[in-house]
């Protein structure tokens, strides 16, 4: 079964200025083959890290990410809760964003 579910992709951009800098997201709801990457090996394989929760987003095109959402009905772009891009890779006619809930594990919480 081919999970295809909406996603909303964050682009970031900084603003300098005088005395200090100012960020400014913009948007773009994209849909994504999306799967969970669970199981500690696979996480070090894929990342070297461990994180208590981890997905791919395949998407169809060139995309870059700052941040990935899960959308939620009623609630704003800017209002969702916005995932760790930890890389992005590009492909001929994919690109496949890894993300996380930037909760990384150690080896004492895996006791």
């Amino acid at each position: 079964m081919v999970r295809m579910i909406p996603l909303v992709i964050g682009h970031k951009k900084v603003i300098r200025g005088t005395l200090d800098d100012t960020e400014e997201w913009s948007y773009e709801i994209v849909r994504a083959h999306v799967t969970e990457v669970n199981g500690a090996q696979v996480q070090n394989n894929l990342f070297g890290k461990q994180f208590s929760m981890t997905w791919i987003a395949r998407i169809h095109g060139n995309i870059e990410a700052d941040s990935v959402s899960f959308i939620k009905n009623g609630v704003p772009d800017e209002q969702l809760e916005k995932l760790k891009v930890i890389q992005v890779r590009k492909h001929a006619t994919r690109t496949d964003i890894y993300f996380s809930n930037d909760m990384e594990v150690n080896a004492d919480e895996l006791e």
